[in-house]
């Protein structure tokens, strides 16, 4: 599976932009197992970056390090799919991919996760004045 962002943006034909918002989101990683026949996974947190649009929507990069499990670390590299509408008028985005290779042990665990909703304190006035 390729995690090259670069190679992605071209196949989606994106472009850099000024639109600010952007999505947390929260996931574990797929289970992996290291050389000691160990297996684990690993949690990840963060908040992607700001939206790029690309062929009538927009897709965000995803960035970040899982925590560390046994003395070591991978990162997240990815571009997320593009937006996903909710009937609230809201959206999140897929993101699905591999971990970089942990240079110890030289594995690698696949993840799966939708972000969270842009601006969740978003609430019209009217339903806050009572």
């Amino acid at each position: 599976m390729s995690n090259n962002r670069n190679e992605r943006n071209r196949s989606f034909n994106c472009t850099s932009s000024d639109e600010t918002h952007n999505h947390e989101f929260l996931t574990s990683t797929n289970y992996d197992e290291n050389d000691e026949c160990e297996i684990h996974n690993h949690r990840v947190a963060g908040v992607t970056g700001p939206a790029i649009p690309c062929r009538g929507s927009h897709v965000h990069k995803v960035e970040a390090f899982v925590d560390t499990y046994d003395g070591h670390i991978h990162k997240i590299c990815d571009t997320t799919g593009p937006a996903l509408r909710l009937p609230n008028g809201k959206h999140i985005h897929i993101v699905k991919g591999e971990t970089t290779k942990n240079d110890e042990n030289n594995h690698d665990h696949a993840y799966y996760f939708a972000t969270l909703i842009d601006n969740p304190s978003d609430i019209d006035e009217d339903k806050c004045s009572r």
